[in-house]
C-alpha cells in the first residue's frame, strides 16, 4: 500500500481533489475518496474527509456498500494520519465517526481497526497489542502491517 504522497505530482493531487470536490457526496464519491485519500496532503485530506463525514451524518445511509465506503474512508484516513503524524483533531474526528456508525457485520473489521488506531494515538500499547494479536489469529494482520514496522 502506498502510504506517502511524496511520489504524487502536485498536478495529480489537484486533479484528485478537484474530482472529489465536484462530486455530490453519494456512494460513488465515498468510494472514490476512500481510495484517493492516500494521494492527498493531510490537510486537504482532512477537509474532504470531514466534508464526507458531515454529509453522511446529515443523511445517513445504512446500505452495506455505503457503510463500507464511509468506514474505509475513516480507516484509510487514520492510516494516513499515522504515517504523517497528523493532528489529534484529525484522528479524533475519524475515530468518533467510526464509533457512531451502526453496528453491522459488514464494517466490523473497520471498527476493530479503529480501535487499533485509537490505541496507537492514545499511547495504549496494551489495547494495540491485543488488537494485533486478534488480527494475527484471524489472518488480518496485513491490514496494519505497515504500522508495525515504524
Amino acid at each position: 500500500m502506498l502510504h506517502s504522497d511524496k511520489r504524487i505530482s502536485p498536478e495529480l493531487k489537484r486533479k484528485v481533489k478537484a474530482i472529489i470536490i465536484d462530486e455530490d457526496w453519494n456512494r460513488t464519491a465515498y468510494h472514490y475518496l476512500s481510495q484517493a485519500v492516500i494521494f492527498l496532503d493531510i490537510d486537504d485530506a482532512y477537509q474532504l474527509v470531514d466534508s464526507a463525514f458531515r454529509s453522511y451524518e446529515k443523511n445517513p445511509a445504512t446500505d452495506t456498500f455505503t457503510l463500507q465506503f464511509v468506514a474505509m474512508i475513516a480507516v484509510n484516513f487514520l492510516n494516513c494520519c499515522f504515517h504523517k503524524n497528523a493532528s489529534k483533531k484529525y484522528t479524533d474526528r475519524a475515530i468518533q465517526f467510526l464509533r457512531e456508525l451502526p453496528v453491522d457485520g459488514a464494517i466490523g473489521i473497520n471498527s476493530v481497526l479503529g480501535t487499533y488506531y485509537e490505541a496507537i494515538f492514545n499511547g495504549d500499547a496494551k489495547t494495540a497489542e491485543e488488537v494485533v494479536d486478534v488480527l494475527k489469529k484471524s489472518g488480518y494482520v496485513s491490514l496494519i502491517e505497515d504500522t508495525l514496522k515504524k
